[in-house]
């Protein structure tokens, strides 16, 4: 597969990524200035250290805005720092909608979260029946603004790393649900994670990711992730001083070693109800 139809299969992947979430990758779609626009919602803010959230009169999440307030300033923190960066100098606006019929309204695809990068915007589903997956979209926001584009064999640490720095589905751990595949022979080689992850299966492909952006930083350092995310996987042994093959090895021996043995994953819920 030759660089131009690699980096047209990262494109694709960025418009549709997953089920649930979504990363916008069109450079001059704002769409925070879209919703705040919209006279059919009714918009109330609040903003400080560099966050503003945004919720509609009488929602749920007005009723819980102090909460949200701070979950959404210690998930910028906490992304910050499983991505090894000190600071985000732009304000970042996050939005709580009550249904992904809203989320359809303002972005047109009925997605739980959605990351509009280049506005500095997130956009969360919030509900009595679902969580917020605040930190997940801002480490979508941030990973693309501190870091750039990654290179086109790199679109597998897009949604990975994403899901590894939020850390848990339900009551389950990145590496809790990774073995659960593994030890029961469901995940593919690396190398077809690294070549066709948007054929692998949105929970299988996003935590199979997940776990080995979560071994790769344990084991190098958050700046072997930025230096993968820049320079592709065809740079892993001048990087990391491994092949694919050994990376793999060693991983999975990581995993087994970490995993309490007889784990189980409840697989169904979370593909009916997701990580809520």
């Amino acid at each position: 597969m030759n660089r131009r139809t690699l980096y047209r299969s990262f494109i694709v992947i960025l418009l549709s990524m997953v089920i649930t979430t979504g990363i916008s990758a069109k450079k001059d779609v704002d769409y925070v200035k879209k919703a705040l626009e919209d006279t059919t919602f009714t918009w109330r803010s609040a903003e400080a250290k560099g966050v503003r959230i945004y919720y509609q009169l009488d929602s749920f999440a007005e009723k819980h805005r102090a909460m949200l307030f701070r979950s959404v300033t210690t998930a910028v923190d906490e992304a910050l720092e499983c991505l090894g960066e000190s600071g985000y100098e732009r304000t970042l606006h996050v939005f709580y909608l009550e249904s992904r019929k809203e989320m359809d309204r303002i972005v047109g695809r009925t997605y739980s979260g959605f990351a509009n990068w280049t506005a500095s915007g997130v956009f969360v589903v919030f509900n009595p029946e679902w969580r917020s997956f605040e930190k997940h979209e801002i480490t979508h926001v941030l990973t693309m603004e501190l870091w750039g584009t990654p290179d086109a064999t790199s679109n597998w640490m897009i949604e990975g790393i994403a899901v590894y720095c939020d850390g848990w589905c339900r009551e389950y751990s990145v590496d809790e649900i990774a073995f659960h595949y593994l030890s029961r022979g469901q995940l593919p080689p690396l190398r077809e994670l690294f070549d066709n992850f948007a054929t692998l299966g949105e929970i299988r492909a996003g935590f199979y990711a997940a776990s080995l952006i979560g071994f790769i930083r344990h084991t190098y350092g958050a700046e072997a992730l930025r230096s993968l995310w820049h320079n592709s996987n065809g740079a892993l042994t001048e990087l990391l001083g491994v092949d694919v093959d050994k990376l793999e090895t060693s991983w999975k021996n990581y995993l087994k070693s970490n995993v309490k043995k007889g784990t189980t994953v409840d697989l169904e819920t979370i593909k009916d109800k997701g990580c809520g």
